[in-house]
């Protein structure tokens, strides 16, 4: 009897053993919910029209439309900046420079954030993707 038990002990103590060797080590496994290494990444596209020249560094733009993740930017407060970076895709007729954005092109804006940034209807910063920009309409 007094076997079995230190047999089942140690059976216990190994498994035990085994799965704290068996964790993953630092910055892998399971990525965050939330933040840069988030996943599963989503879409947010903003239709508009810009209310202020395109700069360097971000856009602003009155939201008229977009996808479903869109939604809360729709209803918050008018206008909407949307960050820009070197990797940002633009377009606007033959030109890719954001200094040729002007104020009221129509524009479709791309732009990628966390899903669980979006719960609850929260707005959390947006940084572009692309920006497709088309002349106002006369």
């Amino acid at each position: 009897m007094l076997l079995k038990m230190f047999g089942l002990t140690g059976a216990i103590a190994l498994l035990a053993v085994s799965a704290a060797v068996a964790a993953p080590p630092a910055g892998k496994g399971k990525p965050s919910p939330t933040g840069t290494a988030c996943k599963p990444k989503i879409s947010v596209i903003l239709k508009g029209a810009l209310t202020v020249n395109g700069t360097a560094d971000s856009v602003t733009l009155t939201v008229t439309g977009g996808n479903r993740f869109a939604r809360a930017y729709r209803a918050a407060a008018q206008p909407v900046t949307v960050l820009l970076t070197t990797d940002t895709k633009i377009v606007r007729g033959d030109s890719h420079d954001a200094a040729d954005l002007m104020i009221g092109d129509r524009v479709n804006v791309r732009a990628r954030v966390c899903k669980a940034d979006l719960a609850l209807d929260a707005i959390p910063a947006l940084t572009a993707v692309r920006v497709v920009a088309h002349p106002a309409k006369t």
